[in-house]
């Protein structure tokens, strides 16, 4: 999925209203962005030394030094772990209690991540068991490729977050949010309209084809 659906299913899911709950709710928002950040930074990257796409489409995001930091950010065995964690920790002083409760929330949110992306990537997948495996699941269905249905998913998607963005809009009212919430609506317009109105899909494409006879 898009990464502005991850965020506001995590959000949904496990963010609350109310002043005595921002620290736990920021802990939702970073647990949700943080298996993507490994991408977005790549990207910026490659956008500050003048890249072209088809290189990073194509090389970076399929090899080392990303892919293996893209990989872990997308570990369940780390998050796992993580998880395990902040569930055995003492809870008898207060500043344990809510860092146990903190910790948890970032790790359920970036595994509702994980969980939503593992059944919708065909070839360009993560290795979601590192460190004990680099196995990736290819999936039939991708949540942007037309070949694979994507046409299909990305309308299915853009429903899921229309739908949560109302959820969140009623359960949170203040102006930040919603305003947040406002700007969330741009981030799905668009994507839509650049890769499924304007088939801005075609350097994909080419890099992952290159990627495919390189292999």
């Amino acid at each position: 999925m898009n990464t502005q659906t991850h965020l506001l299913l995590a959000t949904a899911l496990f963010a609350r209203p109310g002043r005595d709950n921002r620290l736990r709710n920021a802990a939702v928002i970073t647990g949700a962005l943080l298996p993507d950040a490994v991408i977005f930074v790549m990207f910026a990257w490659s956008k500050l030394i003048g890249a072209p796409e088809s290189e990073v489409w194509s090389d970076w995001y399929f090899n080392p030094p990303w892919l293996t930091a893209i990989d872990w950010m997308n570990s369940l065995p780390l998050f796992g772990a993580i998880l395990l964690i902040g569930w055995v920790m003492p809870r008898d002083a207060p500043g344990l209690n809510v860092l146990s409760s903190v910790l948890m929330l970032f790790v359920l949110a970036a595994i509702t991540h994980l969980l939503g992306d593992l059944p919708l990537h065909v070839d360009d997948g993560h290795a979601h068991f590192v460190p004990f495996s680099e196995w990736r699941f290819v999936s039939p269905i991708s949540y942007w490729d037309p070949r694979h249905y994507g046409n299909i998913t990305s309308l299915l998607e853009l429903a899921l977050g229309m739908t949560l963005i109302v959820i969140l809009w009623r359960r949170f009212a203040g102006r930040t949010v919603r305003a947040l919430l406002a700007l969330a609506v741009i981030a799905y317009a668009v994507p839509y309209v650049w890769f499924v109105l304007l088939g801005g899909h075609s350097d994909h494409f080419a890099a992952l084809t290159q990627a495919a006879s390189a292999a």
